[in-house]
C-alpha cells in the first residue's frame, strides 16, 4: 500500500509518478518532473521510493536517509509529493497509487530512457506483459543523451519528453563519484539535499 510522506492525493486526477532509487535525488530528477508536468498537463507529481528495488540494492544512503533527501528536494515546490510504495515494478507502483486517488484518476509513470528500455524488456513471469500494463498507466520518457523511440504498437501510451542537453551528464552516480573524488558535486543537486549529504558524510 502506498503511503504519502509529503503531499496528498486530494483532488489530483492526472498523477505523475517518478520512481527511482534516489541515491541521491538530483537536479535531473526535478527537471524531468517539471518537463513531464508541462508536457502532459499533470495535476501532481510524486517521487516514489519503493520498499524493494527490483534491480538495485540499498547501498550508500539508507532508505530513511533517501526519504529525508526527497522531502528536502520537494520543499517549496507546489504540486510535488513523496510517496513510499511496497512494490518496485512500475505496474505495482501504478496500482498502489491509483488506490489512493479519486475514481477515474489517470496515472502517468515517468522515467528516463534506460529505465524505459529496461521495463519494456523485463521478464514479468506470470504477470501482465508490458503492452498490457500500458492499459493501466501511460509512460512519459525523458530524452537524455539521444532520443528514445517508442514501439509503434504502444501508440500514445508512451510519449517522449524533451530535456535540456545540459542534463545529459547529471546523474546520481556522477554525484557520488564526484563527491568521493572531492570534485564539485553540489551543483548536481539542490542545496537542501547537499546539506544533508554533508551532514551525514555520505558517498565518501
Amino acid at each position: 500500500m502506498a503511503e504519502y510522506v509529503t503531499g496528498s492525493p486530494a483532488g489530483a486526477l492526472r498523477v505523475g509518478i517518478l520512481p527511482s532509487a534516489f541515491n541521491p535525488p538530483t537536479i535531473a530528477h526535478l527537471a524531468l518532473a517539471d518537463a513531464a508536468q508541462h508536457a502532459a498537463g499533470l495535476d501532481q507529481i510524486v517521487f516514489a521510493l519503493p520498499q524493494d528495488l527490483p534491480h538495485k540494492s540499498f547501498e550508500g544512503a539508507s532508505r530513511p536517509q533517501r526519504i529525508q533527501m526527497l522531502e528536502a528536494a520537494v520543499t517549496g515546490r507546489p504540486g510535488r509529493g513523496v510517496v513510499l510504495t511496497d512494490g518496485g515494478l512500475f505496474v505495482e507502483i501504478a496500482r498502489e497509487l491509483k488506490d489512493l486517488h479519486p475514481l477515474g484518476a489517470e496515472i502517468f509513470l515517468i522515467c528516463g530512457k534506460d529505465a524505459a528500455r529496461r521495463i519494456a524488456a523485463w521478464d514479468y513471469g506470470d504477470g501482465p506483459a508490458f503492452t498490457e500494463q500500458l492499459q493501466e498507466f501511460a509512460l512519459l520518457v525523458g530524452d537524455r543523451a539521444g532520443r528514445y523511440v517508442p514501439d509503434a504498437r504502444w501508440g500514445q501510451r508512451v510519449q517522449t519528453i524533451a530535456l535540456s542537453a545540459e542534463l545529459d551528464s547529471v546523474s546520481s552516480a556522477r554525484l557520488r563519484q564526484s563527491r568521493c573524488r572531492n570534485e564539485d558535486w553540489q551543483a548536481l543537486t539542490v542545496p537542501g539535499v547537499a546539506k544533508l549529504i554533508e551532514q551525514w558524510n555520505l558517498y565518501r
